[in-house]
């Protein structure tokens, strides 16, 4: 039996809704990669599919030897998805990254629980309240980058100058 990586990433105008900001990942699955076209591609771009790019990294002997090359291309920190629920021809789901992500509308209603945002607030202390609120999202599983959080922040605070 032979392996493949495959890679999925997302590139449509939408990448932090609900459905898509978890979305890139590389699977090690046994179905061999081909394009639209039908044609085999084991190594490089294989087309996009409903607004997906999909590459192919190689082809492996072993699970174990694929899922070490994931783990260098990912190069850094990254999750595994459960294996239960996965496509019969899907071995191992990878994502980027050592959190999931958040969605703006999620973020919104996770801080509106956690702190109270003032009409008053500059944004020298949204900012400070931002590395906080990042460092307690991370204590929960989730993570978020600076300007998402900052963003969300300054959506509380205008929405409470408003009332």
């Amino acid at each position: 039996m032979k392996y493949y990586i495959v890679e999925k990433h997302y590139i449509g105008p939408n990448p932090r809704d609900v459905e898509h900001i978890d979305f890139n990942r590389f699977e090690v699955t046994t179905k061999l990669p081909r394009n639209k076209e039908k044609r085999i591609c084991v190594i490089g771009w294989f087309g996009t599919v409903d607004e997906v790019d999909r590459y192919a990294h190689g082809v492996y002997d072993s699970l174990a030897a694929a899922e070490w090359a994931v783990k260098v291309l990912l190069s850094g920190e990254f999750r595994r998805d459960p294996d239960d629920g996965l496509p019969s021809d899907v071995l191992a789901v990878y994502r980027p990254g050592r959190y999931a992500p958040i969605t703006d509308d999620a973020l919104i209603q996770w801080l509106e629980g956690m702190i109270e945002v003032s009409a008053d607030d500059d944004d020298e202390e949204l900012e400070r309240q931002a590395d906080t609120m990042i460092y307690e999202l991370e204590q929960e599983g989730r993570g978020t980058y600076r300007l998402q959080m900052i963003d969300c922040l300054e959506f509380l605070r205008d929405s409470a100058r408003d009332d």
